[in-house]
């Protein structure tokens, strides 16, 4: 667990600890530096944060996988004990606003917010809801379309501004920005793999970098 917790000198907002996994991979080291940095500028200095890293995690096999982490979000109801709620996040995002906020809304009686049942790269989700369908064991033998579909029911629609894939950045407005399309990630992770190309927010992300 990579811990944040309270600010020294900080009175405790009595809030509870915001609970946040992270999908990565060793190519993505820098990446998952300045996510974790840019997460420490936005978020609330009374409250903590409890940061799950997932990266090379035993028992699974990626065959078939777009990333190296593609199935261990379907696992996290069964990291998290099964109860309360949990974020998930990709290792290729740059927060510009406070998790928190969104770990606060309220889910109601659904499973999982994002901005699609079928694009969990960004969600909150209600762990003890979701076990029965995402757990460990489906997590290790089923395809992540599987996994998508089989919790369909369980979704419901989160702000998009929480998950502002490349072009859809609005500057004011997108409290997270995803650099999605991977052969424009400003951080170039796999030059063997992808002729790379100028993101147009690139300077975003390495202004960061440039601080951190």
């Amino acid at each position: 667990m990579s811990g944040s917790g309270l600010r020294p000198g900080v009175a405790p907002s009595g809030k509870p600890p915001v609970r946040l996994f992270l999908g990565s991979e060793d190519a993505q080291y820098r990446a998952e530096r300045i996510f974790l940095y840019a997460l420490e500028q936005v978020r609330d200095p009374t409250r903590a944060y409890e940061i799950f890293v997932m990266r090379d995690m035993a028992g699974y096999t990626s065959r078939g996988w777009r990333t190296g982490f593609t199935n261990y979000r379907f696992a996290i109801p069964d990291y998290a004990g099964r109860s309360g709620k949990a974020i998930y996040n990709d290792v290729d995002q740059i927060y510009l606003a406070d998790p928190g906020a969104m770990f606060d809304l309220d889910l109601g009686s659904h499973g999982f917010l994002a901005v699609s049942a079928a694009d969990t790269s960004v969600m909150v989700m209600d762990c003890g809801r979701m076990a029965p369908i995402w757990n460990l064991a489906a997590a290790t033998s089923q395809s992540k379309e599987r996994l998508h579909a089989d919790a369909a029911l369980f979704w419901w629609p989160l702000d998009a501004a929480w998950n502002s894939r490349d072009a859809e950045y609005e500057e004011g407005r997108s409290k997270l920005l995803h650099f999605t399309a991977m052969h424009t990630q400003p951080w170039q992770p796999f030059p063997g793999d992808y002729a790379y190309r100028q993101n147009p927010l690139a300077d975003l992300w390495f202004d960061l970098e440039r601080q951190a």
